[in-house]
């Protein structure tokens, strides 16, 4: 099939022009430390992990990029666009752009998970533990909001640069025209060169905006047993997969404390060194995804309790999105503190990972702080 170019984005390491002026509808855009790219095209594939060999063919012998987007549930395929035009630089803050506007007044925002049931149902995983069977699963709730009007996806875009200055922020092209935006904490996986680096998170508290509580809370994180447990399936999970695919593998044997503009939380830095360099950030991606973080542990056994127990499909809310280029370097985030969006209607989720002596209500808690950082950016909240 002859490729149709679109439109050049020409290729800088400085912002001439603004990424997010730039941004159009059916864009793919990420910005986060490794810096920013902006991609448009117009060849638009589905695939998943078996797929993953004719993904790269596209790429081969050209300067284009693939990015896409990885839905929870494994198995099941994603969204990817070959991206034969980028704009790419250092990374945005959103410090001189002007103020965004929030969504759409009349919208109204309508719990889809009840309390009564969420909580129900983390007490419910609760029953469900066992030495040798399940250890950790993740519960998530959803809220919707019907719309009047279209939301400007890069007026959300700057708000959350704006809001969560050191997360990765994206938006990613879905099909029906919708698109999912966000700004999560989390890296799954960066290669660049032969090096390999991943940042996974679990156990989290909510700031509450008092210095002094917030100070205690993070003392007793990184102490608490429970979170340290959690914490620990998840990085133990990621480092034998990673272990696999790389030699020379850190990792760190206690975590250290990370802030979000809503929570705390307990984070680990894996990097190792690729065994084989045709091993590219799409594979390890595959090969990661989904980690106990946004899933729990065994893989099998959580996602069929959540299936079982969760009320509304998590679509491609948890699973990754990102890119990868021709050499195998690419970036990919773990899709959380997002939101899908389409042209009548928005659609919110929030997890929280479930352990042996985890409280229902708090957990309730934790996953109204985390719906913060999208709504908030959405102009719900403030």
């Amino acid at each position: 099939m002859t490729l149709q170019l679109a439109p050049e984005i020409p290729e800088t390491s400085s912002w001439v022009r603004d990424p997010l002026e730039e941004y159009r509808s059916g864009d793919f855009l990420v910005t986060g430390r490794s810096g920013t790219i902006l991609g448009r095209g117009t060849q638009r594939f589905q695939g998943g992990l078996q797929d993953a060999a004719t993904l790269h063919k596209v790429l081969e012998g050209g300067t284009a990029l693939l990015g896409g987007v990885l839905p929870f549930t494994p198995g099941h395929p994603g969204e990817f666009l070959l991206m034969e035009s980028t704009l790419r630089g250092p990374q945005l803050t959103g410090r001189t752009a002007s103020p965004a506007a929030p969504v759409p007044a009349a919208a109204i925002l309508e719990r889809e998970t009840p309390a009564t049931h969420y909580k129900e149902a983390v007490a419910e995983a609760l029953r469900r533990f066992t030495p040798e069977g399940l250890r950790k699963v993740v519960l998530a709730r959803s809220q919707k909001a019907a719309l009047t009007q279209p939301v400007d996806v890069a007026g959300l875009l700057l708000r959350l640069l704006r809001q969560n200055p050191t997360a990765y922020t994206f938006a990613a092209p879905l099909p029906g025209g919708r698109t999912l935006v966000g700004a999560s904490p989390e890296l799954l996986i960066r290669r660049s060169g032969t090096t390999a680096l991943s940042n996974p998170l679990a156990g989290s508290v909510p700031l509450t905006g008092d210095a002094g509580i917030d100070r205690e809370n993070a003392e007793q994180l990184i102490r608490s047993a429970k979170d340290l447990r959690e914490h620990a399936i998840v990085v133990d999970m990621v480092a034998e997969v990673m272990s696999g695919y790389c030699k020379d593998l850190d990792v760190p044997p206690v975590p250290e404390l990370i802030r979000t503009g809503s929570m705390l939380h307990l984070s680990t830095k894996i990097q190792g060194h690729l065994r084989d360099t045709h091993t590219s950030a799409l594979d390890l991606a595959f090969a990661l995804h989904p980690t106990p973080a946004v899933c729990g542990w065994p893989t099998t056994t959580a996602c069929d309790l959540i299936q079982e127990l969760e009320d509304v499909d998590r679509g491609f809310y948890a699973g990754a999105a990102g890119w990868v280029d021709a050499s195998g370097d690419g970036e990919w985030v773990v899709s959380i503190r997002c939101a899908e969006i389409g042209d009548d209607e928005l659609r919110v989720h929030a997890g929280a990972g479930i352990v042996p002596g985890s409280d229902p209500e708090l957990e309730f808690a934790e996953t109204e702080a985390k719906f913060r950082t999208i709504l908030r950016g959405m102009g719900f909240t403030e």
